[in-house]
């Protein structure tokens, strides 16, 4: 009897834990539980939709930041050093900081999807620098990295974000 009894609450924990775990991975949002900031019917809903409903990987981020931006954000994301004050040999803004350091963060979820996908040029056409975007990056790769630059930065700026961008 007893016997039974244990194997009945092992079955019923093991349903409520498979349950609890099914519920995270489907209503957790990697954009802090809101769209807010997001461009309501831009055309870019299933953009979105992807993000949220993929579990983002960090380290693909992290390798995929390694190979497409750290040449000019740098490999620990600080930028350019002189990005407020100097121009590079063409006139052009230096990369700035991505590491919580710069202005990044005060940037929509969806505004920075468009910058990695497209480059400042498309998303603002009086952006005097070089960051010239990667459409040939999947969605779900540009949120990982996305994921990834978020991760770096101090806790005090993901609060602000999430309270800005919806958390």
């Amino acid at each position: 009897m007893i016997k039974k009894i244990t194997i009945s609450i092992f079955i019923l924990s093991s349903i409520l834990l498979a349950l609890i775990m099914i519920g995270w991975m489907l209503f957790k949002d990697p954009y802090m539980g809101s769209s807010k900031g997001y461009r309501e019917g831009s055309g870019d809903d299933e953009v979105m939709a992807l993000a949220m409903a993929k579990d983002l990987d960090i380290f693909q981020g992290m390798e995929l930041y390694t190979n497409n931006c750290a040449s000019c954000h740098t490999g620990n994301l600080t930028g350019n050093p002189e990005w407020k004050s100097s121009l590079d040999e063409d006139g052009q803004r230096l990369p700035p900081p991505l590491n919580g350091t710069g202005h990044t963060w005060h940037h929509a979820p969806q505004q920075l999807f468009d910058i990695i996908r497209y480059g400042y040029k498309k998303t603002n056409p009086n952006y005097q620098g070089k960051m010239i975007g990667n459409e040939n990056l999947t969605d779900s790769e540009i949120w990982s990295i996305l994921e990834y630059i978020k991760s770096v930065w101090p806790e005090n700026i993901r609060a602000k974000y999430n309270v800005n961008f919806g958390g």
